[in-house]
């Protein structure tokens, strides 16, 4: 004959195996979290590494701007960026390499404040 187990009975051994669930899944969630870790090349960390290819979205991320300005840029030859493909086409989606975009903020941020600098000299120049 079965033993007849109460819903108490049944309520608690579901909240032990619900407990257990949740231990189970934290535990793989750091496993999973230390493979990616090591799996990682060793160099700078925080983002720094001039090797390191963003989607236009990172970018735009980064540049507090909308994506299509990004494309925009690239598009105009600004900013440059590669179309990584299978090798016999390029792909669809651009990348735009760490370094470049260092690079082209340096020079946008360069950019106005000496061409508004150099233009009040010339005009001042002008009027004497």
């Amino acid at each position: 004959m079965r033993s007849q187990r109460t819903d108490r009975q049944i309520s608690t051994e579901a909240a032990a195996l619900l407990d257990l669930l949740r231990d189970v899944r934290d535990e793989l969630r750091y496993l999973r979290q230390e493979l990616r870790d090591s799996t990682r090349p060793p160099g700078p960390r925080g983002g720094s590494d001039g090797d390191e290819l963003l989607t236009v979205e990172q970018v735009a991320t980064e540049l507090q701007v909308i994506p299509p300005t990004v494309r925009t840029w690239i598009q105009s030859g600004a900013l440059p960026a590669s179309r990584p493909g299978n090798g016999k086409k390029p792909g669809r989606k651009y990348r735009v390499r760490r370094t470049d975009l260092e690079v082209f903020v340096a020079a946008s941020r360069a950019t106005p404040a000496a061409d508004g600098v150099g233009a009040r000299d010339q005009e001042s120049d002008r009027r004497q």
